[in-house]
């Protein structure tokens, strides 16, 4: 670790920059922290060659760490540049902050356990979602919803349960079915951190179950111009993917921008059949029908550096489009299951998802304080188009619109931290929200509303003796909720009757609810680690919790809301402890959580009464208990080979049923090894090989009416290396999934439903290529 001071003598801020690598060369993406004397102000990773510039103020100090090191010999090339060498360890240094690895508990002062990981890092994983990209780590699953769509899953808990923060700005979207994916782009996230555990203190009432939250990139701070490509392509279902980045810096302007666009075909399963409704239907050439899609995302960020802060604004779009299985839609038939010889087109019923960002981030230092204010509006459209039909007497509708929904958000946050003295830190802040909704469509699931959401926090942290640190906060939120209602028309023989149905009543909710958390931090030694962390969790119920009652077909159900719903409350016990030593690391994360009226959709054990269903889904809402945990280790050889483990557990009781809750993920287990060889070629260097092994358990704990799961193994492999072509540096990943082709069921996965498994051996590959050359104004070229 090393320590680099700002001197009061400097009255503004100053640019450090510099590299970091280890002692044979190799770059180091160290983890960079800029820190006042009560606590850290902002943290980052250095880049893939360990490359780092930031602006700090008088009496700031520098913090570079990485795992597996210590010992630093520091050599000033020229003058504002320093060249820092990083050597070999026997202790590893807050790991779960270091990109690749997943053993320690994150930051010493916090007492949450959090983990900090690269965008280069989310990539490598290989997976074509963003949240199929996390599953490597501990306590985290994906939510398989199709070819290109997923949900992040946190120790048991998705959908409105986990806050994704984009940029300061929480996502919306989620809240309408588990069918529905999140808009954002991995190749976009340059660093992400992920907050296990209840953290509505910070963030607010949706964090019940963690926090995705994806920080700003870095802007370039020197002049210059940087722009890369990345190609990747999957086979399983002829996945490519193109995506361009650029970012640049003029005086005290810069900019960033990424493009990226994927198509992809019909999935491909290791299976010819599969049960809906009770029918056994067939899989023509092993491809479920019409699950083909594309997508198109692009961003754009200007900003300026300020005397003492930054301001920048975004733009952002995402586009995807995607067919729903045909074989699960209304009273399928062998012949609409036929091959129709294309497996890339997008035919009928489809869904086409668009999701508008605009984001506003500014920051100041005054004095001993420092301001955040983040402002967003969102606008996510979804539509679901499928040939005109009625569910029930009545005319045939015109069109091809069956769902609409439209959700315009408006978010204002504004935090401020105060240093009161090296011992003590003060966190403040506001945040307010409202959210309009409409609809359109010949169907009905979600009607139209508007909620508004203000809330308030205060913090204190406090550092006892340089080793012992503490905190506590209160939070109270205050939500208003108007739904209207929805009538039905009632036809006899195609003739309106002059009645109607209704589908849900008018509703007005008004709700004020205090929240809080507390907990410790002791670093015990220099190589141990223990947190404690007390905290409770709100979450609003939600208008589709509340007041749905349709066919959503791409969950392949009626889901039907509960008007009768109340706020959900949580406490939670988090502990972490967090040991190493030699190159052996080790860590753990077990947790306890009580919910009260915890909201669940689960099947009634009933048939929808509404043509061209399966089962009638309803929500419900029963005290539950939830207990757990994380395992993680690592082991670095003196052979160039690292070996890590990781397992996680989650097990669930519904108090008041005395079963199971739904969609619980099974004990898992992941271990592997990495071989690393540095060849000193002119053509080929940095070699790595590597190994996964998964195994996920039997789920035999299951809900009523839900689906026992069998236990599966999985090996994959990945190969990695850069080459040099034309004077340019290219990085280059091979990977094979499901190596073997096993044929298996994820629980969490919305065809497992309906019996179908998961895909069958993947292919990928992936390539990176810098479009620009060097610039020896620009950092990067140190």
């Amino acid at each position: 670790m090393l320590f680099i001071f700002v001197p009061k003598a400097y009255a503004q801020e100053v640019l450090m920059k510099g590299q970091v690598t280890d002692t044979h060369g190799n770059y180091l993406s160290a983890l960079i922290e800029v820190k006042t004397k009560s606590g850290t102000r902002t943290k980052f990773l250095a880049d893939q060659k360990g490359l780092f510039e930031v602006y700090m103020a008088q009496d700031e100090y520098l913090i570079i760490s990485h795992s597996g090191y210590i010992q630093v010999e520091l050599n000033q090339a020229e003058e504002g540049w320093i060249k820092v060498i990083m050597i070999d360890s026997i202790i590893e240094l807050d790991a779960a902050l270091v990109s690749g690895n997943r053993v320690g508990v994150g930051s010493r002062e916090s007492s949450m356990s959090d983990v900090i990981i690269s965008g280069g890092e989310i990539r490598n994983a290989q997976s074509m979602t963003f949240a199929g990209s996390l599953e490597n780590i501990p306590g985290i699953s994906s939510m398989n919803l199709g070819v290109g769509v997923a949900k992040p899953v946190i120790r048991g808990l998705s959908f409105n349960r986990i806050l994704v923060n984009d940029k300061g700005i929480k996502q919306e979207g989620q809240q309408w079915g588990a069918d529905h994916g999140l808009e954002i782009d991995s190749h976009d996230v340059d660093r992400l951190e992920i907050i296990k555990g209840p953290n509505s203190l910070m963030h607010g009432p949706d964090a019940m179950g963690g926090v995705l939250n994806i920080l700003p990139e870095q802007p370039l701070q020197t002049d210059g111009l940087k722009a890369g490509l990345s190609l990747d392509y999957q086979s399983n279902s002829q996945y490519f993917s193109q995506s361009v980045h650029l970012k640049g810096r003029k005086d005290d302007f810069y900019y960033m921008g990424r493009l990226t666009n994927n198509t992809h075909g019909d999935y491909h399963v290791p299976t010819d059949s599969y049960v809906y409704a009770g029918y056994v239907l067939p899989i023509f050439n092993e491809r479920l029908k019409n699950t083909a899609g594309k997508a198109l995302h692009f961003s754009g960020t200007a900003g300026k550096i300020l005397s003492r802060g930054k301001s920048q604004l975004t733009v952002s779009r995402f586009g995807q489009e995607a067919g729903i299985f045909t074989g699960a839609v209304g009273i399928p038939t062998a012949y609409s299951l036929e091959d129709d010889g294309n497996p890339r087109d997008i035919g009928l019923p489809r869904q086409i998802n668009t999701h508008w960002k605009v984001i506003s981030n500014s920051n100041w230092l005054i004095g001993n304080r420092s301001i955040e204010l983040d402002l967003g509006y969102q606008r996510n459209i979804r539509q679901e188009e499928s040939l005109p039909h009625v569910h029930g007497v009545g005319p045939t509708p015109s069109g091809n619109l069956a769902l609409g929904l439209d959700l315009s958000t408006f978010t204002a946050n504004y935090r401020e931290v105060l240093t009161v003295n090296s011992q003590t830190r003060l966190n403040y802040g506001l945040m307010a929200q409202a959210m309009i909704n409409e609809y359109d469509g010949f169907e009905f699931l979600l009607p139209a509303y508007r909620s508004y959401l203000a809330g308030g926090y205060f913090i204190v942290n406090q550092t006892i003796q340089d080793r012992f640190h503490w905190n506590a906060g209160i939070r109270l939120d205050g939500n208003i909720l108007s739904i209207d209602e929805h009538l039905q028309p009632i036809y006899d023989r195609l003739e309106a009757t002059g009645e109607f149905d209704q589908r849900n009543p008018d509703m007005e909710r008004k709700a004020l609810r205090p929240s809080f958390s507390g907990g410790v931090s002791w670093e015990i030694d220099e190589f141990q680690i223990l947190k404690a962390n007390l905290g409770s969790g709100l979450r609003f119920p939600t208008p589709i919790e509340l007041a749905s009652n349709g066919i959503h077909h791409g969950n392949f159900r009626h889901e039907r809301g509960n008007a009768n719903l109340i706020p959900e409350r949580s406490y939670q016990v988090d502990l972490a402890y967090s040991w190493a030593q030699e190159k052996l690391s080790f860590g753990i994360t077990p947790f306890a959580s009580l919910y009260r009226g915890f909201i669940y959709l689960a099947p009634s054990g009933s048939f929808s009464p509404l043509p061209g269903s399966s089962t009638l889904w309803e929500y419900k809402q029963d005290d539950a208990v939830f207990l757990g945990g994380e395992l993680s280790a690592q082991f670095q050889s003196n052979f160039n080979m690292d070996f890590n483990l990781g397992m996680d557990y989650v097990w669930n009781y519904n108090l008041e049923s005395q079963l199971p809750l739904p969609l619980t993920p099974p004990f898992s287990l992941l271990a592997g090894f990495v071989y690393h060889y540095e060849l000193r070629s002119n053509l080929v260097k940095n070699v790595s090989f590597g190994v996964d092994f998964r195994h996920a358990a039997a789920q035999n704990r299951v809900a009523r009416n839900e689906r026992i799961t069998p236990g599966y193994q999985l090996i994959n492999l990945n190969f990695s290396t850069e080459l040099t072509v034309a004077g340019r540096s290219l990085a280059l990943n091979l990977g094979v999934k499901n190596l073997t082709n096993q044929f298996y069921f994820n629980h969490l996965s919305r065809y497992r439903l309906i019996n179908i498994p998961e895909p069958g051996r993947n292919i990928i590959l992936g390539l990176s290529i810098p479009l620009t050359q060097k610039n020896s104004s620009d950092t990067y070229e140190k």
